[in-house]
């Protein structure tokens, strides 16, 4: 108990495989890596139920919105952290879920949103969605990366 505390008082690091104490004489587990480098079959990040979520939430959150430019940053910091929500509810295991929205003026011009990433193209994979209505546009990326 004297090593893991002078571990966790010095680096902020317990050594692996150990239940400390901490103040108060709460536990602190220290998990091992479980070593699954790729997801189930049936617990993999699909498109088309994503997809779907953030249609609905972009749908129902603009329908009736107009464009203005000081309230499209609240309604992408909203969008985000709604589809982010409504995407954890699908239960998808092992997944960080990393959501982008793009909101602009609708003003009959054309517009490419892009993103670049590094991943693994066997486990990782995205989703979006673009929405449309008189003075505004939104584009919601929604992107799933495994990890261990």
């Amino acid at each position: 108990q004297a090593q893991s505390r002078f571990c966790k008082e010095r680096i902020g690091w317990c050594p692996p495989n150990s239940v400390n104490m901490a103040e108060g004489g709460n536990h602190i587990h220290v998990w091992e890596n479980t070593y699954i480098m790729e997801p189930k079959d049936d617990e993999k990040f699909l498109p088309s139920k994503v997809t779907d979520v953030i249609d609905k939430v972009m749908t129902e959150k603009l329908k009736d919105k107009v464009y203005n430019p000081d309230d499209a940053k609240i309604y992408t910091l909203d969008l985000c952290n709604e589809i982010k929500q409504a995407v954890k509810e699908l239960n998808i295991p092992r997944y960080k879920v990393i959501v982008q929205v793009v909101i602009g003026e609708n003003a009959g011009q054309g517009i490419r949103v892009a993103s670049k990433c590094l991943w693994d193209v066997t486990a990782d994979n995205w989703a979006s969605f673009s929405f449309k209505n008189q003075t505004l546009f939104a584009v919601g990326m929604v992107f799933g990366c495994y990890y261990e």
